[in-house]
């Protein structure tokens, strides 16, 4: 007897680099569901990155905003179930859940099933109400305070010491060292989600999660504990880990009871350095982002929701199966604009297949840099991305620098991985050039390597110092000379372009700052909003004085003694990604439009538009200068005068760089083309596989192991062939 195909609808495919749990929900069912499975996913923008991955959900509709009320988010429901049929919803969201909790009985009657909690056990937890729940229930948790009046922030905050953390009523954390940090962070997480702050004491420690799905009665269905084994700056984990921990979950068992949940949830402990001590900071009401690992770990929970909800009491319970781990990376597709289009005008839209870029197997060997997703998504994986498709390169060989790079879990991607050091700081510079030019030599002894491409900007002057021993021992390199960087660089820009006139763009009125007063005298004159720069790295908008002179103390801090100031210009954002020879003539190029963009700015989806006058002016610019290499060159369209504005030429390949092999010209190519010395591929013969496409890109946790981290630290390299 066949199987009746299974329909689940699924919420939750944005969050960009701080991913919704939605695309891992939807990936669990379609590695461990067995039997034909449809997923619906149900999003708010049809820019959602998450839902146009290929291979995940079938079809993606529109849906209101839970703000338009319950009576709006039914109406919609039901008409899709008529339509689609779903036989499981399974909201994805903390603010989605009590809704959703309050329709179940409306959605089960016309047949859509879920497993929720009841809203006031939702509430009863909530970041605000969750320490009062705590203490009630002799539950041990950090000290916490809801600061409702801003002004109050900093009297609370002294009174807890630092550091502390300084969170969002709904979502949104940050951990602060002095006063001045919580004022600064209390009033962007206030603006953003409304209903003041709250204050929360910091416990030193391990961070600990566990996932779990209770049972109709409460009783537990499933449940994992992991570790977060990497956290990047913004405490999110980006390498994690089964465990199995007695203590914790026996606490997690516990609590469960205390909750009468139905459905699944997430608990998030800190274990106290000294002590042991675990200490409950926060439940959230929903699957966590990582519990694709569920999966890894054969205890798959997505899975045993769905089995659940259809056939409750028929599943056993399962147990993650300790020292499974994830890494969090990303992954990058071009999606028909078609497709998105027609999400916008019917509500509903199939997801395209794509066909996966062939792999090529040449002559060349070619190292890469920057090839890790564990802050930001570094060029490196899109470089290599590119390097996969061209005919010319027979391996890849991934640069990184610790074993933190999610780059070294890649092996779809690279042939091996081997480890290169730091720089050793200007006093060292001799001996760390020798180091590196050591290591490479080792490797290409090895490994081979014909070419090397680097692709953060602080290795750009460290390579360039070095380029002609590389070239002697037979490694190409491509790369601006000190003279051009100085040039193109925040500080020069301002110089040359004010000594030309270029009709396709113009430059920001620019001050230097070196000091306390520089800075007012900046404010003075740009006004609120004001963009305040590092000369290495670094921008902060800001909308004070005080938020100003804070941001100034931190760049300090992190070394950037020196600072550019601008008025804030607001507008559409473009980037031009370029590769000149070796003489400063531009090989070619490609430019978008930025559609979507993360909080810290970077790019997650975009399209390729014609800026021909302004390529024609970099050209022009990059041969006065004789600039070689890779840039990546960003504008904004100014909102009022509507001229395009320069903000910065980066040295290296942009972050977005692997759109240019799936639907544009293939930079990485051509660079390794003209660093080999052969004739480039010929403009309109260098293209992709989809033309009129969106670039998109969406987390993706991807298995780990730690023999493989292992390997990286004690031998200095993995192998994949």
């Amino acid at each position: 007897m066949t199987t009746p195909e299974i329909h689940v609808a699924l919420t939750g495919w944005s969050g960009l680099d701080n991913p919704e749990p939605g695309l891992a929900v939807a990936r669990a069912l379609r590695r461990g569901w067995r039997g034909s499975l449809r997923i619906d996913g149900l999003v708010y923008d049809a820019l959602a990155t998450g839902g146009w991955t290929p291979g995940v959900a079938n079809c993606l509709h529109l849906i209101p905003p839970i703000a338009q009320g319950d009576d709006a988010v039914l109406h919609r429901l039901l008409a899709l179930h008529q339509e689609h049929r779903i036989d499981v919803l399974v909201p994805c969201l903390d603010l989605e859940v009590p809704v959703i909790s309050r329709l179940s009985s409306r959605l089960a009657r016309a047949g859509i099933g879920t497993l929720l909690p009841d809203p006031g056990d939702v509430q009863a937890i909530s970041k605000i109400n969750l320490s009062a729940y705590c203490y009630a229930n002799d539950v041990v948790t950090p000290r916490t305070v809801h600061v409702r009046d801003l002004s109050t922030v900093a009297l609370h905050a002294d009174s807890f010491g630092y550091p502390l953390w300084v969170k969002g009523t709904v979502a949104g954390a940050k951990k602060v060292y002095n006063r001045e940090q919580a004022v600064f962070e209390a009033e962007i997480l206030a603006a953003k989600w409304g209903g003041g702050v709250l204050l929360q004491e910091a416990i030193e420690g391990s961070e600990h999660m566990v996932a779990a799905v209770a049972r109709r009665d409460g009783s537990c269905l499933s449940m994992v504990a992991a570790r977060k084994l990497g956290t990047n700056q913004r405490g999110k984990s980006v390498i994690g880990g089964v465990i199995d921990d007695p203590v914790l979950k026996r606490i997690a068992l516990r609590l469960l009871s205390k909750l009468h949940w139905q459905g699944p949830l997430e608990l998030e402990f800190v274990r106290a350095a000294s002590g042991g001590q675990f200490y409950l900071i926060e439940i959230n009401c929903r699957f966590p982002a990582w519990v694709l690992l569920t999966e890894f770990a054969r205890a798959n929970m997505p899975v045993a929701l769905v089995k659940e909800i259809l056939s409750p009491g028929t599943t056993s319970r399962s147990k993650g199966r300790a020292g499974s781990m994830y890494a969090r990376d990303v992954q990058e597709m071009a999606v028909p604009i078609a497709a998105v289009r027609e999400l916008k005008r019917s509500g509903s839209a199939p997801v395209p297949r794509f066909k996966a870029m062939r792999r090529q197997r040449g002559d060349l060997a070619v190292g890469v840099t920057g090839i890790s997703a564990f802050e930001l998504t570094q060029p490196g994986l899109g470089v290599a991305r590119c390097l996969r498709a061209a005919p010319e390169v027979g391996r890849l060989v991934g640069l990184a620098y610790t074993p933190n790079d999610t780059g070294l879990f890649r092996s779809e991607l690279f042939d091996a991985c081997c480890r290169i050091g730091f720089e050793h700081g200007e006093a060292n510079e001799g001996q760390g050039d020798a180091m590196l030019l050591d290591r490479l030599a080792a490797i290409k002894k090895k490994r081979g390597l014909d070419l090397v491409i680097p692709n953060l900007d602080f290795e750009i002057d460290r390579y360039r110092r070095i380029a002609s021993e590389l070239d002697r021992i037979g490694i190409r390199t491509l790369l601006p000379s000190a003279a051009a960087r100085r040039k193109l660089g925040k500080l020069g820009l301002a110089e040359l372009i004010g000594r030309h006139q270029w009709s396709g763009f113009e430059y920001p009125e620019t001050m230097l700052i070196k000091t306390r007063s520089d800075l007012i005298r900046a404010w003075d004159r740009f006004g609120s909003p004001l963009m305040l720069k590092g000369l290495v790295a670094g921008a902060a908008r800001l909308f004070s004085l005080k938020q100003a002179l804070m941001a100034w103390m931190r760049f300090k801090a992190e070394g950037e003694t020196r600072l550019l100031a601008q008025p804030s210009l607001f507008g559409e954002e473009f980037g031009i990604g370029v590769v000149c020879d070796g003489n400063g003539n531009l090989i070619d190029s490609m430019a978008l439009k930025k559609l979507v963009m993360c909080e810290r700015g970077k790019t997650w989806a975009a399209t390729s538009v014609p800026l021909a006058q302004a390529v024609a002016d970099l050209a022009e610019m990059f041969r006065k200068v004789a600039w070689a290499g890779p840039a990546d060159v960003e504008f904004i369209r100014d909102s009022v005068t509507e001229r395009l504005e320069l903000i910065e030429i980066n040295p290296r390949f942009p972050g977005w760089i692997g759109f240019s092999g799936m639907a544009g010209s293939n930079l990485p190519r051509q660079l390794l083309l003209a660093a080999m010395e052969r004739p480039p591929v010929p403009a309109g013969r260098n293209t992709g596989p989809i033309q009129g496409a969106i670039f998109m890109r969406t987390v993706e946790e991807i298995p780990a192991a730690a023999s493989t981290m292992a390997a990286f630290v004690n031998r200095g390299e993995i192998a994949y062939d």
